[in-house]
């Protein structure tokens, strides 16, 4: 798989005219946010990987290799560094609450009748079913908060405003997938919220390259910073070794 264009930043779009978003960031008040890394969208066996290894395969041979190879070993890395630093991590997970789907918008439940109707396959399960669950290699832990939405952004249909505030969380790191479209959504919405809002753009995914970045590039340019695993990670060592 080849790599993915290099996202707009300062150093690629040198005359911009607006600022970059910068903020300082207190590491002891970030969280890791883990936005629906459900088996319906990251279990190749399953659900919409599944279905799209059977009828796009162009679009899986870009999607499966991405998740299996880069965004779910980048996730489980994210998890690791901050469980081993006692910060806070958040899943999201997206469909569903009833499971006539009647809790979900219109426009929503037309989209999913419509794509079920041409491919057989459903692309949100409701709570409580295997694919709503989080993949298993990045399973909660146990007293790690698992919020249930059914938007795309979590701000939306859920408290995670105020589980974030009460645990006095400044800084949001997310990954999940899909980028463009709950992760940026959520990501957004955050920055809004005033949160300082990091997306990790090696352990985030979607369907398509192109747009991948291009929703990368629109957040790191108006609402957010988009950073690496490995460039998160050393912040983290670092705020480590600091109160060591």
């Amino acid at each position: 798989m080849s790599a993915p264009p290099e996202v707009d930043s300062p150093a690629t779009l040198p005359g911009w005219h607006m600022p970059w978003p910068d903020f300082a960031i207190d590491w002891a008040r970030a969280a890791l946010v883990v936005i629906d890394m459900q088996n319906y969208g990251c279990n190749p066996s399953a659900g919409v990987a599944a279905m799209l290894a059977e009828r796009y395969a162009e679009i899986a041979a870009y999607y499966v290799p991405r998740l299996v190879d880069v965004a779910i070993p980048n996730a489980r890395r994210l998890l690791a560094g901050f469980r081993a630093a006692r910060l806070p991590v958040v899943f999201t997970r997206h469909g569903p609450l009833l499971p006539d789907g009647s809790d979900m918008i219109a426009r929503r439940r037309r989209r999913d009748g419509a794509s079920q109707e041409a491919t057989g396959t459903p692309t949100l399960w409701h709570r409580g079913t295997f694919e709503h669950e989080v993949v298993a290699e990045l399973a909660p832990a146990p007293g790690e908060l698992v919020v249930d939405k059914n938007t795309s952004s979590a701000f939306n249909s859920t408290g995670i405003e105020w589980l974030l505030r009460n645990k006095g969380i400044e800084t949001l790191v997310l990954a999940g997938m899909a980028t463009d479209m709950c992760v940026e959504t959520t990501a957004r919405d955050a920055a809004d919220r005033g949160f300082n809002a990091i997306i990790a753009e090696d352990a985030s995914a979607t369907f398509l390259e192109r747009h991948h970045v291009a929703a990368l590039s629109g957040f790191a340019r108006v609402f957010g910073q988009v950073r690496s695993t490995d460039a998160i990670l050393a912040a983290l060592a670092a705020r480590q070794a600091a109160i060591a």
